[in-house]
């Protein structure tokens, strides 16, 4: 994998829960923890590694309740989805409504932008659980804000079907470790969490459960996806698109803390992130990467690029590809 480890190779804390809790803030975010010790000495570890803008993390520690609190998504701002795969041990998750119960090879999806809760158990005869997480940040992943309220915490399984496949893999992706070029690392780690999301979908969907108003917004969430292109793609003709008014369409929106215009532009950058990133077809230019998602502007589109994601397209390009 590319970059070194988060914080050391390997993090220990023995006896020292209140170190627990800063260690996990510091691999993943701010967590309220609960431990169960029985008389015994507490213990943990984590270890992060990155693949692109992947991180790829082993956990271990003892019997303990995990809980992200309102409060606590006040003092940490970054949005993540997170898979978390049980190695070892069972666990219980919970959000959005749904409870999951896992065993070792299940997983689940959830994200940190809302209240979750776990609880982790060690098998008999073990001192300890064990899990793999793996951490994407939220606006690289191709789901959208009700989709993924579907997904999270619904149990997927480890042991038959495509899923199993997806549970062998990022168990891999955790214990060996590959290395690979940067441009490479980020190009595997969005298509692992494109991966991750159509074999979620694909293994709960959404039917019927879903009400009137979820299945209005996957649409347009779809029909945004596909005029990404467009330059004439605005809220009026989005909202016009699905017989609302554009103020109900913004109400929709604004219940996802985002505006039209920012869904649009966000997904326009990340298009044009990835395709700086494809060397098929040859090489593209600035201009025809941000015309064809819909800037019309090239000084628009390099300020953008640079204000999300800290540098210009020309100098992303040359170091990921360097």
């Amino acid at each position: 994998m590319t970059a070194a480890t988060a914080a050391g190779p390997d993090e220990t804390n023995t006896g020292r829960s209140e170190v627990w809790r800063d260690l996990l803030r510091d691999h993943f975010v701010s967590l309220d923890v609960e431990v169960e010790r029985d008389g015994g000495m507490f213990d943990g570890a984590v270890r992060s590694d990155f693949l692109g803008h992947l991180r790829v993390s082993g956990v271990r520690s003892v019997d303990q309740d995990i809980v992200r609190t309102p409060e606590l998504l006040r003092r940490d701002h970054d949005r993540y989805l997170q898979v978390c795969l049980v190695r070892r041990g069972t666990a219980y998750a919970a959000q959005d409504g749904h409870e999951a119960m896992l065993r070792p090879g299940d997983f689940v999806v959830y994200e940190t932008e809302r209240p979750f809760q776990w609880t982790l158990r060690a098998e008999a005869g073990s001192p300890y659980w064990d899990l793999a997480v793996f951490t994407w940040p939220r606006d690289t992943i191709c789901l959208s804000d009700s989709e993924s309220a579907q997904l999270t915490c619904r149990t997927l399984d480890g042991g038959s079907g495509i899923t199993a496949v997806l549970s062998r893999m990022l168990t891999d992706l955790l214990v060996e470790k590959p290395t690979v070029s940067e441009g490479g690392a980020i190009r595997i780690a969005d298509e692992i969490g494109d991966l991750v999301a159509t074999i979620a979908t694909e293994a709960y969907g959404f039917g019927g459960a879903a009400d009137r108003h979820a299945n209005l917004l996957r649409r347009i969430d779809s029909y945004i996806a596909e005029h990404l292109g467009d330059p004439d793609l605005s809220p009026e003709r989005v909202a016009q698109a699905h017989f609302v008014s554009t103020r109900q369409l913004q109400r929709m929106f604004a219940g996802r803390g985002q505006t039209v215009s920012q869904v649009v532009r966000r997904q326009r950058l990340e298009r044009c992130r990835r395709d700086l990133l494809n060397r098929r077809g040859g090489e593209a230019t600035l201009t025809e990467i941000s015309v064809r998602w819909g800037f019309t502007d090239l000084s628009v589109f390099s300020r953008a690029f640079r204000e999300v994601y800290g540098t210009s397209p020309t100098a992303y390009r040359a170091r990921v590809r360097g």
